[in-house]
């Protein structure tokens, strides 16, 4: 029995170019089609910087910053605005999912592309992770790794933990996408963290470990 068609919202293995033309390629459809999407969650809204809280503006304050010369905290800015996309990305996805419930015709109007069956892999690469500090928490994005339908967590502790293995660590955070926020850190102490994607293969690969504090 075929699987119901589904759209991927995860686009953890593109580099900031392809996934600018991923998200202007659904943002241009999905303006396109309004009509037959009554009810997305997360507005189009213009192109326009001054409009962060819907589609278009968010897309834009990330291309913008991206394009920027190369400045101290630049890489952590483009990861914050990329990861406010992503989480539109998401929401919209997942609506659009229940909304157009396998009809192929509808998702090929979203601008999203079609979800891959998942395949056999071998142990993956290894991953980076930028760390973006919040009040009581951390916003954090996972450099891509080559692979379809992959996850991604963080394994993290305090600073003053001397264990080197992160697989040993006390805390976990899952993510279904390279990008998310954990939540309910304890201001101004200071943490370490290490990412790794999951796969078919339960050999996993961490990420060299970060330190920051939440604001």
């Amino acid at each position: 029995m075929a699987k119901t068609p589904k759209l991927n919202t995860n686009f953890s293995d593109e580099s900031d170019d392809v996934f600018y033309t991923t998200v202007m390629l659904i943002y241009n459809l999905l303006t396109l089609n309004v009509a037959h999407f009554t009810g997305l969650p997360v507005v189009m809204g213009p192109l326009d910087p001054l409009s962060p809280l819907k589609f278009g503006g968010a897309v834009t304050i990330f291309n913008n910053t991206r394009l920027l010369p190369t400045y101290d905290g630049k890489t952590a800015d483009v990861a914050k605005a990329r990861l406010e996309v992503q989480k539109m990305v998401t929401q919209n996805g997942n609506w659009l999912n229940t909304f157009c419930n396998g009809d192929l015709g509808l998702l090929k109007k979203t601008g999203y592309p079609l979800a891959k069956d998942a395949e056999a892999q071998g142990k993956l690469e290894q991953s980076e992770i930028t760390l973006v500090p919040i009040i009581g928490g951390m916003e954090f994005m996972i450099s891509h790794v080559k692979g379809s339908n992959l996850r991604y967590a963080v394994m993290y502790t305090l600073a003053t933990n001397t264990e080197a293995n992160p697989a040993k660590w006390d805390h976990y955070h899952y993510a279904s996408n390279r990008d998310g926020t954990i939540p309910d850190l304890q201001s101004n102490v200071e943490y370490k963290f290490s990412s790794f994607a999951m796969g078919t293969s339960t050999d996993l690969t961490y990420s060299h470990a970060l330190t920051a504090k939440p604001l």
